[in-house]
Order: C-alpha cells, then sequence, then structure tokens
C-alpha cells in the first residue's frame, strides 16, 4: 500500500503546544523541545506529513500519537514496516510511504 501527503509548512508556525500532544508521540515532544523556533516547525510539518501518509498507506495507524517516527543514524526516518520519504521543498513537506509485508507487498 502507498500512502502520500503533501502540508504546508508555515501552517505549524503558530501551533498551541496542547495540539502538539494530539499527534505527536511523548518522544516525539521531547525531540521538539530541543529544536530551535524554526526547526520545530519543520519537524511538526514533517512529522504530521508521515503519520498522514502513514493512515493512508493503512488505516489501522489512526492514533497519531502511538506512532513513534524514528530517524536512523543516516537520517533515514523509520516506523516499522514502512519505507518513508520525504521532501521539503520552499513552504511545503511531502511525504511519500510504501508499506511492506503483508498481502498487499508487490511480488518480482
Amino acid at each position: 500500500m502507498i500512502g502520500i501527503d503533501l502540508v504546508k509548512i508555515s501552517r505549524f508556525k503558530k501551533i498551541r503546544k496542547h495540539h502538539i500532544a494530539k499527534f505527536l508521540h511523548p518522544c516525539e515532544i521531547v525531540e521538539w523541545e530541543k529544536l530551535n523556533k524554526r526547526n520545530q516547525t519543520r519537524y511538526l510539518a514533517s512529522r504530521w506529513a508521515i503519520k498522514e501518509a502513514i493512515y493512508k498507506a493503512d488505516n489501522k495507524y489512526w492514533n497519531f500519537p502511538k506512532i513513534l517516527i524514528r530517524k536512523s543514524k543516516n537520517g533515514k526516518y523509520e516506523f516499522e514496516d514502512f519505507e518513508i520519504s520525504t521532501t521539503n521543498e520552499d513552504n511545503h513537506v511531502i511525504a511519500m510511504i510504501f508499506k511492506l509485508g503483508g498481502t498487499n507487498e508487490i511480488k518480482n
């Protein structure tokens, strides 16, 4: 299954902290708090786009605060059996998700 999401980064500039807890995992909130304001906004936009795309690829992931997106040492986003790719362009983030395994796996 594939999921794609596009978000406007500026949409996350004035978001209040109590709203953040509605879509970030507690560990992600800790990471977010360590960032400067500009990077906080990009972090929120990226996490939202990734989680929306994950939901679009597999509807069982609707509880966003339970989804913990990690970054590997090489900077690649990771979550369960999903391949995750993002790109930032001007004021937008695009997340593209491909769910691996299961009955929806593409076979060669």
